[in-house]
């Protein structure tokens, strides 16, 4: 007699990197919308101890597994960032719809007066590239939202070449068509904790052409004090230091200064000198 042949051998699931996977794309889901992606953070590292579990275990499937891993760690990733970007986003919204009163915009206008050398649009907001502050200008640069340094930007020289080729023997020429110039910068930090500023601040020079130049694009010491001598500042602390930055030589009077904080605020704009 013939019996019929056994069927073979189911093949093996991996029930944990199916749960994984899920829990992954609902935490990736969650990631992108406001308030929930806090909890999404939390789902997504459920979803990468069920991917771990599931990539450990022997003679089971592994592709769902590690995607499931995979997309539960961008999952984390995003919750996170874009937590941080709503939070900010939420704070800079309410600030600027919370009206100013009379006193404060005559304390603003009385801070940053006209200015009578180059030609401005008197619509434009000052600060802005269209209506840059004038040198000497003090300003509150805040980092999402919460009021950091107070920076003021003394005389600078456009071309300063000499200068720099004297600060230190090792300075390089400034590349074909650039100059180099050097822009005195006090600062007083005005957080609640401590701040670096050299760390904490960005500060760049746009040609009228509208290219950002920075320090990183030529690595020279500045004349002394320089910028990066300024230590680690509590509240209240001041300090003022030199930087110097490559600038095209072409109409470079007609450029701005700009400061910001290094991740959550905005630029704000100086006249070139």
């Amino acid at each position: 007699m013939q019996y019929p042949p056994s069927a073979p051998p189911a093949k093996p699931g991996n029930g944990l990197g199916v749960a994984a996977l899920i829990v992954g794309i609902v935490a990736l889901i969650g990631a992108f919308i406001p308030l929930i992606n806090f909890v999404s953070g939390f789902l997504a590292v459920v979803g990468i101890i069920l991917g771990i579990i599931a990539v450990v275990r022997k003679n089971k499937p592994k592709k769902l597994a590690i995607a499931g891993l995979i997309v539960s760690v961008v999952a984390l990733i995003l919750s996170v960032v874009l937590a941080f970007a709503y939070t900010a986003g939420f704070v800079a919204a309410v600030e600027d719809s919370t009206p100013q009163t009379s006193e404060q915009k005559e304390e603003e206008e009385a801070a940053v007066g006209p200015r009578d050398d180059v030609a401005t649009d008197a619509s434009a907001e000052v600060g802005t590239r269209e209506n840059p502050a004038p040198i000497g200008t003090t300003v509150e640069i805040t980092d999402a939202g919460t009021p950091e340094y107070e920076v003021t930007l003394g005389a600078p020289i456009l071309d300063a070449t000499a200068a720099v080729a004297e600060a230190n023997q090792f300075n390089e020429p400034a590349p074909e068509g650039f100059q180099y110039a050097v822009l005195p910068v006090t600062v007083t930090y005005v957080g609640t904790d401590t701040g670096t500023p050299w760390i904490d601040l960005n500060l760049a020079f746009v040609s009228a052409a509208g290219t950002t130049h920075d320090e990183a694009d030529s690595l020279v010491v500045a004349p002394a004090p320089t910028f990066m001598e300024i230590n680690e500042l509590y509240p209240g602390a001041s300090g003022t230091g030199n930087i110097v930055v490559a600038i095209p030589t072409a109409d470079a009077a007609n450029g701005a200064w700009t400061v910001e904080a290094l991740f959550w605020g905005d630029s704000f704009f100086f006249a070139a000198q």
